[in-house]
């Protein structure tokens, strides 16, 4: 079984980060079959890159003002000057 731990790295949160937090598509407290954990990952891939907010007049796009940091079992949400804001991880559970 695997499950989401969601990891925060600054202290001050901005709004866009809530928002992905508060729509994040599955839910975090429920643990998940291992034969899922690729597809579940590439789901919230392509949520996060899709995810749209708005920043003062505009609406942006989380995958042209972000870059993405993508590894086998975590994803995490850098700015341009790569400072980190989130961390995804799917751990397995025993």
């Amino acid at each position: 079984m695997a499950r989401f731990i969601i990891e925060r790295h600054n202290k001050r949160t901005p709004l866009w980060l809530l928002s992905v937090l508060a729509y994040f598509p599955f839910d975090r407290n429920k643990s998940y079959p291992d034969i899922e954990r690729y597809a579940m990952m590439e789901t919230v891939l392509r949520y996060l890159v899709d995810f749209t907010y708005k920043r003062r007049n505009a609406t942006e796009c989380l995958g042209v003002t972000h870059s993405f940091d993508v590894r086998e079992n975590s994803i995490t949400i850098k700015t341009i000057n790569d400072v980190p804001y989130l961390t995804i991880h799917l751990i397995a559970e025993e």
